[in-house]
């Protein structure tokens, strides 16, 4: 009876050692510079006219679909933006990955016609000068003091969260961040 009693602390007391010694291990591998915590944040909306004259709805997406939303040059237009095409040039990816692109400018409906895209990517319109959308969507489409939109791309997962905190953030380096989150290897990728 005896040893049984003291069996049971000294068990204690080399687990508790172990323990010990694997958060010192664990913490003497930690990096040394800090690092940045993603923080997820509910996507603003997007309510809009596309190019056949539909109104398309971020929240109809939410929790059936993982979305890009690329603000571009509506100017120029859909056939000439680096990151509409490099997402079109990956369409089987996005296809097999469950993903829809929603792009907005302030083309017009007919000038988005133009643009030869598969069906879910989703070209909107936000009317100039009001550009409602690229200003709820923040500093990161919309630059205030200029009063102009911005180019941005965002990426929204099923739930409808998007990289920010008080305003969505863009992607840094869209192409790359695409092709990171569709899986793509650099060898597969090809300009």
């Amino acid at each position: 009876m005896k040893l049984r009693i003291l069996v049971l602390p000294l068990a204690a007391m080399i687990i508790g050692g172990m323990v010990w010694y694997k958060l010192q291990q664990d913490h003497q591998r930690l990096p040394t510079t800090p690092t940045v915590t993603t923080v997820r944040m509910q996507a603003p909306a997007i309510e809009a006219l596309d190019k056949d004259n539909s109104i398309t709805r971020l929240k109809s997406f939410q929790g059936r679909h993982n979305l890009f939303v690329v603000f571009f040059d509506g100017k120029a237009g859909a056939n000439a933006d680096r990151t509409l095409q490099h997402l079109k040039s990956h369409s089987a990816e996005l296809e097999a990955a469950d993903y829809h692109v929603i792009a907005v400018s302030s083309a017009l409906p007919q000038q988005n016609r133009k643009a030869d895209f598969p069906q879910f990517f989703h070209l909107v319109t936000d009317p100039a000068p009001l550009w409602k959308i690229h200003r709820e969507w923040g500093s990161g489409s919309f630059d205030v003091a200029a009063d102009q939109p911005r180019e941005a791309v965002f990426h929204i997962d099923r739930a409808g969260n998007v990289a920010g905190s008080s305003e969505p953030v863009p992607l840094d380096n869209p192409d790359q961040q695409i092709d990171k989150l569709l899986g793509l290897t650099h060898d597969a990728i090809v300009e």
